[in-house]
């Protein structure tokens, strides 16, 4: 009796472990994708806090201020690989829009614009690349 596997035993197990990985990846690649797209919602809830804090103090929103001088940048995640592009506008001293735009070269390509307005009104759309704020808008899926 000899000991040990036949190649075609091997070959049966590396198909198997091939088809979990082929499953699995982009599973996984798109848990990684929602991780990303919460974390940057997250500094924009934090960037609109920031922002509410400034209307508090003034009564109004920075009508000159730029996303670089609230944020600290114009790219989120501030640090590691920029996936998206932060963009702020005051529409006068009560309104303000924040957009998120995943830049083209990084993992988020595709996903989506994300935005965030004075009123609260959320928006995201997979491979949307306009905002539709309005009351039933939201950021889930």
């Amino acid at each position: 009796m000899k000991n040990g596997f036949t190649l075609i035993e091997i070959m049966i197990v590396v198909a198997i472990i091939a088809i979990l990985a082929a499953i699995a990846t982009p599973s996984y690649l798109q848990y990684l994708r929602k991780g990303h797209r919460t974390a940057v919602q997250s500094e924009m809830m934090n960037i609109a806090q920031t922002l509410e804090s400034e209307k508090v103090v003034h009564n109004r929103y920075p009508s000159n201020a730029t996303i670089q001088s609230i944020y600290g940048s114009n790219v989120s995640p501030i640090q590691g690989q920029a996936l998206y592009k932060l963009a702020f506008a005051t529409l006068n001293d009560s309104t303000w829009v924040l957009t998120a735009t995943p830049i083209s070269t990084s993992s988020q390509a595709g996903d989506g614009i994300i935005c965030l307005n004075d009123q609260g009104q959320k928006f995201w759309a997979k491979g949307a690349t306009v905002c539709a704020l309005s009351a039933s808008s939201s950021w889930t899926e």
